[in-house]
């Protein structure tokens, strides 16, 4: 299905235009549809789709699980900027050895692909310290997870 979300209301004014009881008007308003949409690479067969697999507007699954863990994310980014803010207090994490074996705990609350990165952090932070991507991964996985700095 080809994506007609850069020209909504280009479109949507055509097909309102396609109303008129003015024949010249709605003539140019189903060409000015076609024209968009040609554009675009589209046709009406993709509005059509588009119409008969809205799904009312609601969103999938997997779109709703992409804003939720985008906005945890951004909380807990939020919540750690505060505490450095408030007065230079730095957020004091638990060791990434605790905070791997809580995020493995409570592993069962973790997506799929998720829920291989806590399992190799117990074994890795007994053996070396973690690179800060992977210390700053840790610590998303812990608040996320209902940690307490």
């Amino acid at each position: 299905m080809t994506d007609l979300t850069p020209f909504p209301g280009k479109l949507a004014k055509a097909i309102r235009m396609l109303a008129s009881d003015k024949d010249g008007d709605v003539v140019a308003a189903w060409r000015a549809i076609i024209r968009t949409l040609q554009g675009i690479g589209a046709d009406i067969h993709d509005v059509a789709d588009r119409i008969e697999h809205s799904g009312n507007g609601a969103l999938k699954e997997h779109e709703m699980q992409e804003i939720f863990d985008a906005g945890v994310k951004t909380g807990i980014k939020q919540i750690v900027q505060k505490l450095h803010n408030n007065l230079g207090v730095t957020a004091q994490f638990p060791s990434a050895r605790d905070m791997a074996m809580y995020c493995y705990q409570r592993i069962d609350r973790l997506n799929e692909w998720e829920q291989e990165f806590p399992t190799n952090m117990v074994s890795w932070t007994r053996r070396k310290p973690l690179s800060v991507k992977q210390q700053a991964r840790l610590e998303e996985m812990y608040l996320k997870l209902g940690g307490r700095i």
